[in-house]
């Protein structure tokens, strides 16, 4: 081309316009992709309508108008309005109309949509590539290449309450022998037994693919965008990409008992390429570690219970150990600092060259040093407190369960199998026997505490307020605490007082007649609706019973109704999301709600109805949950 051009002068002009053009058409989506990375939903309001924040800053810079707002990719955001999903840019403005019944993010040029209970993928114009109704599934891959599941044979059915996964997580997709890699223009490029698990950002165009081995057993190989293999098929299971490497286990031996097939497993890893570079050795191996994998063999190899031979270790990159050895236990570095192993009860940090450098017997370490003066420091397998002032020692208390990084509130320590907290001063709460259990004091100045099966109430300074004698009790905020609340719940304060309304602002006071965004029901003539702080009508009281706002939609039940259906912030019936026979306003897991009526809807307007009805304190009990817990 430059050939040409150098030839050719009178086309320079022209040559230099479109490579201006194409600059500033790129950079313009590099800025536009930037300002995507930095912008992230956020939801609020009387109606828990979304918009979009600066991600650092936390400033509004797309304001809060739509019922839901899914993160950007590719400069896109799939936002839905009136009930339909469509897509904006990072300045707010629809570029794909809404009119889809839900929406995946963007991979390259294509994302999945919902429409007519049915996925297909729609281009960056919102034009359908893949008409709905032709896949199960169908995820955007790499190129024009999609993961995609079919429908059964000879079988088409709907689907309902989709959950549109991105690329990043093809799980989604990872049911047995019925998925595989499919062309816009060239179709089917493998066959369509593979089980898909994510390997690395997609644009590589390199995926793992699972099939199935003589045995029926899982086996995976890497698999290119064009269908081909990279890596064939040779490991029992795979992990995603961390840093440079990837974990990968072996097949299961078949020749071997079946009660040794698991013992004889052994973890390795491939690099960005597939390559295994660290041979499949270890029984466990995991590399979140930064540099350094991690690995163990638990079995001790004398009387003592010693593991020189066996315990934990360090991997290097190249699948060597570091120091050539198994300790009784490892610790990984921070902040640039040397990783450590520990024999006996000696500890040693360890050199890149593997040299291990002993701890003075008396070596401590220091963990924080608050601004009171109060010093935390590691020795050996315990933690000290030292005082402020002349830094006399309170402890040891047991390492392992201490996880705390900054000074606010007393430290929750533990030592012998019970529960201490240490003051900023250097006091110790809990007395000589410490708590069976303790919450924190988040801020407040009592929290609740457990002793001989019991709980009660105590201050900052570990003095009881309220004596222990609760099955049940635990801090509810501002002050108040929960009492048995999965039996009959009613909340007292700090002094064992019943508290009938709990404190304004207190997560309590969300879970009565107030919505997490600040509206408020509201009962005239047995019909409920909704107010707003200042008493204003937001929703007239026309219902049954009614929820709160989510997602910019309330569920409502009218007195001529038979189902459940959602209206918006003006009250008015949202078409585009369908009814359902039923709504209740939280679930208790493995339970069913308490009947009120043989048919399901009256039923679930029943329960609603003495839901508010308890909240207003016109009903002594809550409506129940029958099953493991009862309410």
């Amino acid at each position: 081309m430059f050939d040409v051009v150098r030839n050719h002068k009178r086309i320079i002009p022209f040559f230099l316009l479109l490579i201006t053009a194409l600059f500033s058409l790129w950079n313009g989506v590099v800025a536009a992709a930037d300002a995507a990375s930095e912008l992230v939903p956020q939801c609020g309001g009387p109606f828990m309508l979304c918009g979009y924040v600066e991600k650092d800053s936390k400033e509004e810079r797309i304001p809060r108008r739509f019922e839901v707002a899914k993160p950007f990719s590719e400069g896109l955001a799939a936002v839905r309005v009136d009930g339909r999903y469509g897509y904006i840019d990072t300045s707010g403005k629809a570029v794909i109309p809404p009119r889809f019944q839900d929406a995946g993010p963007f991979a390259g040029n294509y994302a999945e949509i919902l429409m007519q209970d049915a996925v297909g993928i729609i281009n960056r114009s919102g034009e359908l590539v893949v008409a709905p109704g032709v896949f199960e599934r169908i995820i955007p891959f790499h190129g024009d290449a999609f993961i995609a599941k079919p429908f059964p044979e000879g079988r088409r059915q709907k689907l309902r309450d989709a959950r549109l996964e991105a690329i990043a997580d093809p799980a989604a997709l990872s049911s047995y022998n019925d998925s595989g890699i499919f062309h816009a223009q060239k179709g089917w490029l493998t066959e369509r037994n593979l089980k898909f698990e994510f390997f690395d950002k997609p644009e590589r165009g390199l995926i793992w693919a699972g099939t199935k081995n003589e045995n029926y057993s899982d086996i995976y190989g890497l698999m290119r965008a064009d269908g081909t293999w990279q890596v064939t098929p040779r490991y029992g299971s795979v992990q995603r990409l961390r840093g440079t490497l990837a974990i990968v286990e072996s097949a299961r031996d078949f020749s071997l008992p079946p009660e040794q097939r698991d013992d004889a497993l052994r973890r390795g890893a491939v690099d960005r390429d597939g390559n295994l570079v660290i041979p499949l050795k270890f029984p466990f191996l995991s590399f979140g570690r930064g540099e350094y994998g991690f690995t163990m063999d638990a079995a001790p190899d004398d009387s003592s219970g010693a593991r020189g031979g066996g315990g934990e270790a360090i991997v290097r990159p190249d699948g060597s150990l570091l120091a050539n050895r198994y300790f009784d236990k490892v610790e990984f570095g921070e902040d640039g600092k040397l990783p450590r192993g520990r024999i006996g009860t000696t500890w040693y940090s360890i050199e890149p060259d593997g040299r291990m450098i002993p701890d003075r017997p008396d070596a401590e370490k220091l963990l924080l040093e608050c601004p009171g003066g109060l010093r935390v420091v590691e020795r050996g397998e315990t933690v000290e407190f030292h005082r402020p002032g002349k830094y006399r020692s309170v402890g040891p208390f047991d390492k392992g369960y201490f996880t705390r990084s900054d000074c606010s509130d007393p430290f929750p320590v533990k030592r012998d199998g019970k529960w201490f907290m240490v003051s900023a001063d250097g006091s110790v709460l809990g007395g000589r026997n410490g708590f069976e259990n303790t919450y924190s004091f988040s801020g407040e100045s009592h929290t609740a505490v457990k002793i001989d099966g019991k709980w009660g109430i105590i201050d900052r300074s570990g003095a009881f307020t309220v004596q222990p004698i609760f099955d049940m009790l635990r801090p509810a905020g501002k002050g108040s605490f929960t009492v048995n609340e999965r039996t009959a719940p009613y909340w007292i304060d700090a002094y064992g007082k019943r508290v009938e309304n709990p404190p304004k602002g207190s997560p309590l006071e969300e879970r009565t007649l107030t919505c997490p965004g600040g509206l408020r029901f509201f009962e005239k003539a047995g019909l409920w609706g909704l107010q707003d702080i200042d008493g204003k009508t937001a929703i007239a009281p026309r219902f049954r019973a009614l929820s709160c706002f989510g997602g910019g939609v309330a569920w409502v039940a009218a007195p001529d109704g038979k189902a459940w259906c959602p209206i918006g912030p003006d009250g008015q019936r949202r078409d585009a999301t369908e009814c359902q026979e039923n709504y209740y306003p939280y679930r208790w897991t493995e339970s069913s709600p308490e009947s009120f009526s043989a048919d399901p809807y009256e039923s679930s307007v029943l329960w609603n109805r003495a839901w508010l009805d308890y909240q207003a304190g016109k009903r002594a009990e809550p409506p129940g949950w029958v099953g493991r817990f009862r309410r």
